[in-house]
This record gives structure tokens, sequence and C-alpha cells, in this order.
């Protein structure tokens, strides 16, 4: 039977937020309310107050068997409260039901104090069932870390800690815990991203291999932690506990590893002053991890000699079966150049043919190899017929990426057969097909006969291709290879397709349009109807006139399908293919456009700009699901004519999350203002304007349009000005943008950056602005390069819980902010009720070690319970000063 879960996730609908007052994000933090979820009152004040406070006499069961939170007499055994704003609150571990099995707390702010409430829960066997445990992504702390640590104990099986900022000082407490057998029943151990480094591995592979200690483990992630690099030098290695994990014999219950992002084997062994440490092979050799189904390797920098003895040991017929299901070797296979000078070829990919061919690694699901660097071309044709043989039949997921090495590598061979692989049927069970070949060399005719090989039928699991490739400058017909592709989509045999990813790129200007019309018809007649995504790295050449001729082909496109559309290669004999897309666009056919995109570097053309921008907003566009444009401009004028046009259209844009970056100058920001203002864009969400250039009247038209209701919408807002020593008219432009903080229609924005103010009365502009009370939602302010030499004070004195009720996150870069400036912030935040700040960065400012008594005071008050880090680099603070910061706070202060 099914268990109940309660789930509390994200925001609150308005009408469920009336009455807790603006701002309030989630209902789900109040007392009353978690008690009545979870069928019982809130403890007692003496409850709350005991260190290990009894039962709560609310959990006693009811007279049906229940013990509330779930259906009637159903008790609650999963709750799921991920992203609900919990922060620190201690009641809500004390009211959790005894019959909770799992509990999904991610996302929530959660950091030491609220460990420790949670750590006497445990320990006093108040959820005496718990099973599974996931507090990723909460800023623990290493101390926070620790203080849950103390708690925890069987019958728990899954535990996951990711992204928590463990540090060495957590780990090594889990460590403690590990070793003392007090989690025997663990299964699952997540610790990715949390910086343990050599330091903390230690112990933790000391816990790992001591007998006994996690006799049922399964799963162990350790992503991205730097496992063998000291805690001071980036240059000192301790391959010791590597080397224990990968020789133990103690986790043969052990089924999915992950290491990957760690750098472990980038030290080549063999040679002169090789590091003392364990081979990559041993992950696989001696029978040691026997039920090893998932491996996770990229990113470890294993060169290509020590790569193929990894795959070699996987095709070792004396070795016991492995099960392995699920292979990642991306961001390896570096190559090594011999002592000749000449490069040694490792033939990985070739010895992991062999393995395939005898059969050693037939239970595989998913190989990635994305950004392998020894990948020649005839060792992956090795692996593509391999597998055609039948020999990986439960194959799901296959990514090929050949790296920046092998420009001059032809890959013609090695995509025919895969085709061949395919047609075949080899990998009948296909579900993911990634191959990126741009690096590489392809002529069309291979990637034709793919295209009319997934259409046969041997792929109709098929769910997801992504293809790339560059085609070949002798190819005398580049775009052929679009037409079997569009042959193969419209042929009905891949009828489970949603997700269409193509990117093609030519190395040169020639070629037709062959192929481009075809792929568009198939689109625009719904021949692929299954069809969710289709995303399209496309050349702004005769090939994207020829698609826009297929795509008005027909008028019933599959009905869920959104196209993203990235225009490659825009140079100046781009605008005939570029008014083509236009006229596409303004004939409704491509009403499903959801993201438009280009090149940093393409060069979009003034006439060009104008005519897309005017087709967005066109009356028969219909671009009711367009959310981002991001198109780099690099010319004034070129903005200025998209913007204007865009404005001049008498369409909507009802979806648009995301408009390019403005450079604000002349008659850009007046467009935007006109946009906001006039509810053209009601779903924009983040604006990034730069009014450097900008007259005082557009600034005023910009300010206007965010003090109106339209603009309610907005999150995120990115501002820069212009010190005023270039432009006298910089602090009248400053103050008409700080009016519009102060409208009430701004109270859902969540982020604010704002750069380069010089002067005092901008940034007095800035403070009064901020501190209108109406930013209720603001949780992240950025102030790059405002001048807070002398007037740190004034920001202070609007920096309180009253006026920004959820800042968690403020940064003060590039500020001139000195000694004196901190201490008046500390020193406010001392005589009022200070945000709930998480993170304070006052980094690349002009502090020295007075800033450390301020600091200290601050830190030492527990003024503010939320503060997790502090961050002071690159100041004028000598070492002895930051050391005193550091012992004091380790989890907090980053120097």
């Amino acid at each position: 039977m099914a268990q109940p879960a309660t789930k509390f996730r994200g925001d609150a609908p308005e009408e469920e937020l009336g009455a807790q007052g603006t701002g309030a994000q989630s209902v789900y933090t109040e007392d009353a309310v978690l008690s009545a979820a979870f069928g019982h009152t809130p403890p007692t004040a003496e409850v709350q107050g005991s260190a290990l406070p009894p039962p709560c006499p609310s959990w006693r069961p009811s007279s049906n068997g229940g013990a509330g939170g779930g259906a009637a007499g159903t008790p609650l055994k999963t709750l799921l409260a991920q992203k609900c704003d919990l922060d620190d609150s201690t009641i809500f571990f004390q009211s959790l039901p005894p019959s909770l099995e799992c509990l999904d707390l991610r996302e929530n702010s959660l950091r030491r104090p609220s460990m420790e409430s949670f750590s006497f829960v445990l320990a006093a066997r108040w959820l005496p069932i718990l099973l599974s445990l996931d507090l990723s992504d909460n800023p623990l702390g290493p101390f926070g870390v620790r203080a849950l640590a103390k708690g925890l104990c069987a019958p728990l099986q899954s535990l996951r800690l990711a992204r928590t900022d463990a540090r060495k000082e957590g780990v090594e407490a889990l460590a403690e815990v590990l070793k003392a057998k007090k989690v025997i029943s663990l299964q699952t151990l997540d610790l990715a991203e949390n910086e343990v480094r050599a330091g903390g591995f230690k112990p933790l592979a000391a816990a790992l291999c001591e007998p006994g200690a996690v006799p049922s483990l399964r799963v162990l992630i350790l992503k991205k932690n730097k496992l063998t690099h000291s805690e001071s030098e980036e240059t000192q290695r301790d391959y010791a506990p590597l080397t224990a994990l990968l020789s133990t014999d103690r986790l043969t219950e052990l089924e999915e590893l992950d290491l990957s992002e760690n750098r472990l084997f980038d030290e080549r062994l063999g040679v002169e002053e090789a590091p003392d440490r364990v081979s990559a092979a041993a992950v696989v050799a001696a029978g040691r991890f026997p039920r090893l189904r998932v491996l996770n390797l990229a990113g470890n920098d294993i060169n290509s000699q020590e790569a193929a003895a990894f795959t070699n040991a996987l095709g070792d017929s004396e070795a016991p079966a492995l099960l392995l299901e699920d292979l990642d070797l991306s961001k390896n296979g570096q190559l090594v150049v011999g002592e000749d000078g000449e490069i040694d070829e490792g033939g990985t990919i070739r010895t992991l043919a062999n393995a395939v061919s005898a059969g050693r690694v037939s239970h595989l699901t998913r190989l990635r190899l994305n950004e392998f660097f020894d990948l020649p071309n005839d060792s992956v044709r090795s692996l593509f017929r391999a597998m055609a043989d039948g020999k990986t039949p439960d194959l799901r997921t296959i990514e090929v990426m050949v790296s920046d090495l092998d420009e001059s590598e032809r890959y013609d061979e090695a995509v025919d057969a895969f085709a061949v692989m395919i047609r075949e049927g080899g990998i009948p069970r296909i579900e993911q097909i990634h191959l990126d070949f741009y690096y590489g060399d392809l002529r069309s005719a291979p990637v034709s006969s793919l295209g009319r090989a997934l259409g046969s039928g041997g792929a109709s699991s098929l769910r997801e291709l992504k293809l790339k490739w560059l085609c070949s400058d002798d190819d005398e017909n580049p775009e052929g290879g679009l037409v079997g592709l569009a042959e193969g989509l419209g042929g009905g045999g891949m009828p489970l397709l949603e997700d269409l990813d193509l990117d093609v790129i030519f190395a040169d200007d020639g070629g037709g349009g062959e192929g481009g019309a075809e792929l568009g018809a198939v689109l625009s007649t719904g021949k692929a109807p299954s069809l969710r995504r289709v995303r399209l790295g496309w050349p702004g050449t005769e090939l994207l006139s020829a698609l826009c001729e297929g795509l008005c082909v027909g008028s019933s496109p599959p009905p869920m399908m959104r196209l993203e559309m990235d225009l490659k290669d825009l140079k100046s004999d781009s605008e005939i293919p570029l008014s083509r897309f236009a006229q596409a666009i303004r004939s409704g056919r491509v009403s499903y456009l959801q993201k438009l995109s280009s090149e940093w570097h393409s060069t979009l053309m003034q006439r060009s700009a104008e005519e897309l921008g005017g087709a967005l907003t066109h009356s028969g566009a219909g671009m009711a699901v367009l959310e981002e444009i991001c198109i780099p401009f690099s010319h004034q004028r070129t903005e200025e004519a998209f913007f204007e046009a865009l404005h001049r259209g008498q369409g909507r844009l009802p979806s648009l999350r995301k408009l390019p970056v403005l450079d604000g100058r002349r008659r850009t920001s007046s467009c935007l203002a006109a946009l906001i203002r006039g509810g053209k864009v009601p779903s924009l969400t983040e604006i990034d304007v730069r009014l450097v250039g900008a007259q005082i009247q557009e600034c005023q038209a910009l300010a206007l349009s965010l003090a109106s209701p339209h603009a309610g919408s907005l999150r995120s807002i990115d501002v820069s000005f212009q010190l005023a020593t270039y432009d006298p008219n910089v602090p009248v432009k400053i103050s008409a943008f700080c009016v519009s903080l102060a409208s009430p229609h701004l109270n859902k924005l969540q982020a604010l950056k704002v750069r380069t103010i010089g002067d005092v009365p901008g940034l007095l502009c800035l403070c009064a602005g901020l501190g209108s009370g109406k930013l209720s939602s603001l949780s992240e302010l950025t102030l790059n390069d405002v001048c807070l030499e002398t007037q740190a004070g004034a920001l202070s004195a609007t920096l309180d819980e009253e006026k920004l009720p959820r800042l968690s996150t403020l940064k003060l870069i590039h500020c001139s902010l000195i000694d004196e400036g901190l201490k008046a912030l500390t020193d406010a935040w001392k005589s009022k009720c200070p945000p709930p700040l998480e993170h304070l960065d006052v980094s690349s400012n002009n502090l020295s070690e007075g800033v450390v008594e301020s600091l200290a005071d601050l830190l030492g008050s527990g003024r503010i319970p939320s503060l997790s880090k502090v961050s002071i680099g690159d100041n004028k603070i000598r070492e002895p000063a930051k050391a005193v910061l550091r012992k004091g706070w380790p989890d907090v202060v980053n120097c």
C-alpha cells in the first residue's frame, strides 16, 4: 500500500499569505500550522526549553491506531518539505511525528541551531523508525554537521548531506559516528561538494573500512571534494585515504560509487617521482566491489594509459564477473607524451570495445564519454561495432563528446558504425543518444545514414536525441546530413521522441539549404507528434531560409512542442535568411517559439534586428509561449532598432521572463519602460540595464515603469550607472531610479544589484529607496563599486529587519569600505533588529585589522543567529588578524 506523504514546497498561494503580512513566502514555518499538519498541538514552553523534552502527549496514537498527520487513522510516514523556508525553527523538529520514515528537508536554510535541536530529537529516539534523511543544500556548516552527527543512530538507512559545507570538521564528526557503529544500518551516504579535502577524507575512509561499521553500504557519493588535496597547499597531496578506500574488502555490498570531479588520478604513475597511490583500475580489479552497478569517475584527469589499464581490467576474463550498469569516464583520457616526444595513445576505447565484445559489461545501461581526450576514430568505430553485436542489449543512454584535441580526427567511419548498430537493433532499448563531434571532422553522408537508421525502428524507445557536428570543408554537400535526419524523424520510427537537440556547424559559408526545408516540414506538419522540446543551433545562412520555408508548410505542429532557436554565425550576409525567419514568425507558424538566442560573437545587423523585434510583437505572431530572448548586441543602433520595433508591435509577450542586457543608451530604456508600463511583458522577472549613456528622460521613464503595477512580476534588477566625473547628470539619474524602489509594486523583488555610484547624493538616494520598507521580499542585495568610504552609516540605517525582513545575502564589493564603515554597520545591528543575514560579503575593500573587533563582537553576540558565512578576502587584513577570526569562527569566516 502506498505510504502517505505530506509535501510542503515553494511559495504559498497569495490568498494563503494575506493574513500573514507582505513578504512572507511560506505559511509552513508557523508553529500552529506545523502542528496542525502533523496532527498534534505544539509543545509547551517548558517542553521547548528542555534539552531532552519528554515525548509530546499529542503524539499518542489515535483510537484507530494512527499517529496523526496522514489520512484519518493513517500515520504520516513521508514528509517532503523542500524549499519551505524553515530556517532555524527548532519547534519544527520537536513537532515531527514518531511515525516518520522518510524526511526530505532540502534547501531550507537550516544551520547549526536547528541541527542541535534535531540532534536532541534523534538522540531521544523521538523518531525511532526514521530510515531516510535528506538535508542537502542547507548551510549547516562544519559544526552544524557535527551537531547532527551526535544524534545519528540506527535504523537510519539513507543520509544525504550534499552541499552542506560540512568540510573537514563536519566529516570528522560523522566519521566518528560511523566508526562507533552507531548507524550500521546505513545504506546510502551522500557527501557531494563539501570541500572535504584529504583532512576529512582520511577519517572518513578509515571509518568506511572499519569492520562492521557500514556493512550494508550500497551508495557512496563523494563528488567534487578535493579528496586528495591538503588543507593548506593545493600542490600537496595525500593519497593514503584513497588507496585505503579502493583497497578495502569491507564494502562488498557497494552498488554505487561517485568519485567524480576530484582530480584523483592527475599525477602520473610509472615515472620518476611518481606518487604513491592506487591506480584507477583498482576500482574494478580484484573483485573488491562485486555488486558495483554505478561508477562515476568523470573529471579525475585519468591519463590515457591509466584509463586503458582501467578498461583492460574491465575486460579481464579471469576476474569475477561484473554487474556494472552505469559508467561515466567523461573528462579523462588525457594524452601522454612519450620520451621520444610522440603522443602515446593509451587505447582506452579499444580495450573498452574488447570488454564489450567479451561480454564483460553486458549489463551496461548508461555509458558516458563526454570530453574524453583519447577518442580516435578507429577505436570509437570498434566500440560501436562491438555494441552492434548485441553485447549491450540493455543500453539506454550513450553520450560521446570529442575534445578540442581531436580537431584533425575524422569520424565518418565511427558514425557509420553507430548507424549500423541502430539499424541492426544492437541497442534496442536506447532512450538517450548524445553525439558531439564539433571538434572532430564529419561528412554529411554518415549523418544522413544515422538519421535514416534512427527512423528504421531500431531505436523505437528513443526519447532524447542530441547531435552536434562540424561538416567537413571538403564535403560537396555539407547540408545533406539533414535530409536523412528529416526522413528519420518523419518516418515514424521514433514514436516516443520528446527532446530533439541539433547543432549544425559548417566549416565555410558555402552550400545551399538542402535538408532545412525537409526538417522544417516534419516539425510543422506534426510528423513527429511526440516532440516536446526542439532546440536548433542554426547558422544564419541559406539553411535558415530553407528551414523557415519548411516551418511554414504545415499548420499542425505537435501540440506540446516548444522551440529553442539558437542563431549562429550571423554575419553581414545573414540579412536575407533572418528576414525569412522574421516572416515565418509574423505568419504565426512559429508560435511555439520558447527561446530566441544568438552567440555573443555573432554580428546582427541593424535592419535584421529591427525585423526580428517587430516580428516578435506582430499582431499575427502569437508569441504566447516565448520565455527568453538572449541576443547580445554589439552595436548601440542595433539594440535601439530591436527594442523600438519590439515596442511598436501590437502584440504581447505574455510569458516572457528575460530580455537581453540593455545598454540603456538613448531610446532603449524608454522602449523597455513602455513595454513594462503597457503590460506587454506581464511575466518579466529580470532586467539588466546599463544606464551609463542614458538621458535623464529615459531614466525617469524607466523609473515610472518600475513603479507601475505591471512591474509586480519582477524578481531581479541589475542596474549600472556611471561616475559623476564623466556625466554631471548621474545624481539625477540615480535619484530617478531610486524613487522606484519605494514602489509598493516591487514588493516581490528578490535580488537587486546596483553598480557604480561614486557620489554621496547618489548613495543617499539609494539608501532612501532601500529604507522605504517596500522591498519586503528582497533576499539578496549587491552593491558593486558603490562608494561607502564616508557614508556607510547612511546604509546601516536602512539595513534592519523592519525594512528588509527577508534579506539573507548582503554583498558590498569594491565599495571602498573602511574599518569605521563596517563598524557603523555592526554597531547599528547591535542597537536594532538586524535582517536575517546568512551571508555577508565585504570582499575587495579597504578593510584592515581594525575590523577584527567589530566582526568578533557581531559574531560573538549572536545578534544574527542565521549568519553562516562572512567573506573578507582581498582586503588589507594581515594574516594574524585573519587567524583570530578563523580560530573563533572557523565555520563562518572565509578569508
